[in-house]
């Protein structure tokens, strides 16, 4: 029988929780466990729907997924296919943070492009602090005073029309491209980081050095990543998810001296 990665994550993970572990810990846990399984099933829906390359499978996908994270993905096949997206669907919520944060996801910044438009906000008057490819609050402001001066949406989020904008804006040429549109979700916010290899094993041995246990410091973040950053989001007070963000990791060095 074959035991999917979330299954075995969230066994790794109730395994490695101390034995007086408070309730509330435990159901943080298995909320994360839980997500990592919503997300294989997500996954694998969308991958039958491509393989299938069908107005039928992709409208299965979007019925059983209206909120998925290959949303954007499978309505774009339906038009290629010349067909209608399915009006029975339920789009993300035009304008509410969810949304906002799911396009700029789906743009697929860089670390490169996402330091770019930092220094770009900042030679037009936004600073964005530090331009390290981290967007944390100080990013979030900037974006959120240009959009309010530009009287645009203000969510905090960039658009692909908004990048290129700001680039214009900046004085660099650039093309154009259409937006897309996903769900966010804990896991999508930590991929807009772009950790590379290097900071993620930094992320734990900071951890380590705070007390939280990692286990081996090889900049995978399993379940003792996972259950250590949970941990360490508790007791700081901040929302539990197992799951980093900018201003986190920026938290951690300066808790750590870096």
């Amino acid at each position: 029988m074959r035991i999917s990665l979330p299954i075995l994550l969230a066994a790794g993970i109730l395994a490695s929780a101390p034995v007086h572990a408070e309730t509330k810990f435990g159901d943080v846990v298995s909320g994360i466990a839980q997500s990592l399984l919503a997300q294989e099933l997500d996954q694998k829906a969308y991958l039958k729907a491509q393989s299938l390359n069908t107005v039928a499978a992709y409208r299965e996908y979007l019925q059983k997924f209206p909120n998925g994270v290959y949303r954007a993905n499978a309505e774009q096949a339906l038009t290629k296919l010349g067909a209608a997206v399915d009006s029975n669907t339920t789009p993300p919520i035009v304008g509410s943070p969810s949304s906002a944060a799911s396009v700029e996801a789906s743009i697929g910044l860089s670390r490169a492009q996402r330091i770019q438009i930092q220094k770009q906000l900042t030679s037009i008057g936004y600073s964005t602090g530090v331009a390290d490819g981290l967007w944390g609050s100080n990013t979030r402001g900037a974006i959120s005073r240009w959009q309010t001066a530009n009287k645009l949406q203000v969510t905090g989020y960039v658009t692909v029309k908004q990048v290129n904008l700001i680039a214009q804006q900046a004085g660099v040429a650039v093309g154009t491209e259409t937006d897309g549109a996903a769900t966010v979700d804990d896991p999508v916010e930590e991929r807009l980081l772009s950790l590379t290899y290097q900071e993620r094993r930094e992320v734990q041995s900071r951890l380590s050095t705070l007390g939280y246990r990692t286990g081996t410091v090889d900049g995978v973040f399993g379940a003792n990543t996972r259950r250590a950053l949970a941990a360490w989001q508790q007791d700081e007070g901040l929302r539990v998810t197992g799951y980093l963000t900018a201003d986190q990791v920026r938290a951690l060095r300066i808790q750590t001296g870096g």
